[in-house]
């Protein structure tokens, strides 16, 4: 099948996943209460949460040049941004698309091997899911109440992560037996260097690990930790700021705000353009909890917060494609 075509497809399949997900969120919905709810908005603050989000990831980039830097590259701070913009544009159509498409334009612009920056991106995954973690039990500690009256309130949650559970020892069983094989695969091919592709391999998996192990060589660590706090600071004043934009929600205090926060994010896992339906109906439930209407409040919030993100990288990510070959026309990197 032509590659197009199954990119197509791909984009197609997740669309409606996403579509399918943001009905069953807002069915039953009278969009002319909706959309009085949205007129009355407060649009100064959702202009500051996008302000915010985008200083939020240039500072992404800004880490990102700190883990290449080890490694002996000093690419523009210029192209690390648009490359992250590109980025979240790219999930919008395919999720988890993004980390490939920036290692891409980054070996594309600044020679940069695309297995290296690849390693740095896994290292970075791996800090942003360590602090997203610590925050996960902040709030179970301190929030178990709200967690189990939201699991109370949706017992279709509970069952299917019930019925989720006996088959993780299958699912950890087969993930092991693929990587092993995987493993003396890719041990075998070098060995024997089966269609000349031993020096190659050997090449990418060197690359690869001094992608990720790039963290150990690092003389800035208390920076790029002082962004990884700030980048995901950002994304909690993404939920927290909209707040203030309505008046029905103006009172959220900022630990809930944080509860709301992290248990949302767990809805972008699904696989749907960038969160579509399962973020919006996870947030809409949450405020339900602390007494936000669901109809028109809790889903004018949900619709307005994240539409304005999403505009915001469809905006951001098409004027990065747009000026990426005009500032690099004349730009000769130091590879």
């Amino acid at each position: 099948m032509n590659k197009k075509i199954k990119s197509a497809l791909k984009i197609i399949i997740f669309f409606s996943i996403g579509i399918g997900l943001f009905y069953l969120a807002y069915r039953g919905q009278d969009f002319s209460v909706l959309w009085q709810e949205i007129k009355s908005v407060k649009w100064s603050w959702i202009v500051l949460s996008i302000i915010f989000g985008v200083v939020g990831h240039y500072s992404r980039a800004l880490r990102w040049s700190l883990m290449l830097e080890p490694l002996g590259y000093k690419p523009k701070n210029v192209n690390l941004f648009s490359s992250v913009m590109i980025m979240y544009l790219s999930n919008m159509a395919i999720p988890r698309s993004g980390e490939f498409v920036r290692c891409g334009i980054i070996n594309r612009y600044e020679k940069i091997p695309f297995s290296q920056s690849l390693g740095t991106v896994i290292t970075e995954r791996i800090a942003d899911m360590t602090f997203f973690l610590i925050l996960t039990a902040i709030v179970f500690f301190t929030q178990s109440g709200v967690i189990m009256n939201f699991l109370n309130d949706n017992p279709q949650i509970m069952s299917r992560i019930e019925s989720f559970e006996k088959y993780i020892p299958l699912i950890i069983a087969v993930g092991v037996a693929l990587m092993l094989m995987g493993f003396f695969a890719v041990k075998y091919a070098i060995k024997k260097n089966l269609f000349s592709l031993g020096e190659k391999i050997n090449s990418v998996i060197k690359n690869f690990k001094e992608g990720i192990f790039t963290i150990l060589k690092m003389k800035k660590k208390w920076q790029f930790l002082l962004h990884t706090f700030f980048i995901n600071f950002v994304y909690f004043l993404d939920t927290y700021l909209p707040f203030q934009a309505f008046s029905c929600t103006e009172n959220v205090t900022a630990a809930d705000s944080l509860t709301i926060f992290v248990l949302s994010t767990y809805g972008v896992v699904v696989p749907s353009p960038g969160g579509m339906g399962t973020w919006h109906f996870l947030t809409i439930e949450l405020l339900a909890l602390y007494g936000i209407t669901r109809d028109p409040c809790g889903r004018a919030y949900a619709f307005v917060t994240h539409g304005a993100q999403d505009i915001t990288f469809l905006i951001g990510g098409f004027l990065m494609l747009i000026l990426l070959p005009i500032i690099n026309k004349n730009y000769k990197n130091a590879a």
